[in-house]
């Protein structure tokens, strides 16, 4: 069994998926693979080597803000997020869609009616952060609007709250949209705008990256995230090393991927209203469509009339009651089925619907597909 190198970081949030689509894909090539985490480690990669004799090796970049200078040359590579000022043109590499990550953001705070935007990257200005930044901003200048950049480098979280909060204490005429490079660091940009007394989403619209729920959930109000397809990450680079190993004449590649699905969550969910019972009916949708929620348990739980409780709803989310129980619905059918670990038909029943047939009809009136068409088309 032939073996190879996986350097990666620490394992933590939503990079756990990645591990698992590089040895899932590496099961199926019937190769060996030796993790090596550079926080648990000070011998050199040239030590493992020798060691392992390895036929090729895959390194994570996504922590680091450029690559490592320790990878043994004449060694078969594929970089996970490299930084492409330094490596590109010269190495095999996976980098995540920053452009399709933030035109889901864009679009979310276009929707929420922000007119102001700020960009918070992370702390040490690597490639996947300063690439999202950069295209949040050139995105958002199409439409006409500006955007700051709070992405210098930090180390102490009450720093980048202090920094945040006085760029958001400077902002002046409208809801600010607020952008930040994962949901680490979304959560820090909720404790600025407390900070500054500043209120989500009626003032402040946050929109992260990596859906991790246990940040995401627990935030409050809860984070609208844009999920991202670390899995197929790991996949396409145990594919793309073969490629490389089986092929060494073949010029090197970058090979992209991209988001899933965006899961909206209350701190972008602007409701219109100070009707408690409207703002508690949204999060019960939310929380429970995929449940086998109903619109009239909705009203019941109100006290109010069918009648009031659905045009005071209208009036807040742009939305009738079962409008949004089917868009919550199909926000979660979309992001299943991007999950190729789950079976098609089993996709109605967990989003709440009786059957597959309505599911199908409902693909093929919004999309033109079917759910398998739209899978195959989008995975």
């Amino acid at each position: 069994m032939d073996t190879v190198l996986f350097v990666t970081d620490l394992h933590i949030g939503a990079q756990i998926k990645k591990y698992a689509g590089v040895f899932a894909q590496a099961r199926l090539r019937n190769w060996h693979v030796v993790e090596i985490e550079r926080e648990r480690t000070a011998r050199p990669i040239s030590d493992f080597r020798d060691t392992w004799k390895p036929i090729g090796a895959i390194v994570d970049c996504s922590g680091l803000d450029k690559p490592p200078n320790d990878i043994p040359h004449g060694l078969p590579i594929v970089f996970l997020d490299p930084d492409p000022t330094t490596v590109s043109g010269f190495c095999n590499a996976v980098v995540s869609d920053a452009e399709g990550i933030a035109a889901m953001a864009v679009d979310e705070m276009i929707k929420a009616r922000c007119t102001q935007f700020v960009f918070a990257g992370w702390r040490n200005r690597t490639n996947w952060s300063v690439s999202r930044g950069l295209a949040f901003r050139d995105l958002l200048a199409r439409r006409g609007f500006g955007c700051v950049l709070s992405d210098a480098p930090w180390n102490e979280e009450l720093e980048m709250h202090r920094r945040l909060a006085a760029t958001l204490r400077s902002m002046r005429g409208g809801r600010i949209g607020v952008f930040a490079a994962n949901d680490y660091v979304a959560r820090h940009v909720v404790a600025a705008a407390d900070m500054t007394g500043l209120v989500s989403p009626r003032d402040v619209v946050t929109v992260g990256v990596d859906d991790d729920e246990l940040i995401c959930e627990a935030l409050l109000p809860t984070l609208t995230s844009i999920g991202t397809n670390f899995e197929k990450a790991g996949r396409l680079a145990v594919d793309l090393l073969a490629e490389a190993i089986s092929n060494p004449g073949l010029s090197n590649r970058h090979v992209m991927f991209g988001p899933t699905a965006l899961r909206r969550r209350q701190s972008s969910r602007v409701v219109n209203t100070g009707d408690w019972r409207i703002v508690r009916a949204v999060e019960r949708i939310r929380l429970d469509a995929c449940s086998g929620l109903r619109a009239s348990d909705v009203i019941r739980e109100t006290g109010l009339s069918r009648r009031l409780v659905e045009r005071r709803f209208l009036e807040a989310t742009g939305r009738t009651i079962l409008e949004e129980i089917t868009e919550v619905r199909f926000e979660r059918a979309c992001a299943l089925l991007r999950d190729s670990t789950v079976r098609i038909g089993d996709v109605a029943f967990m989003c709440g619907w009786d059957s597959n047939s309505y599911m199908n009809r409902l693909f093929k009136m919004r999309t033109g597909m079917t759910p398998r068409q739209w899978r195959y088309a989008t995975v």
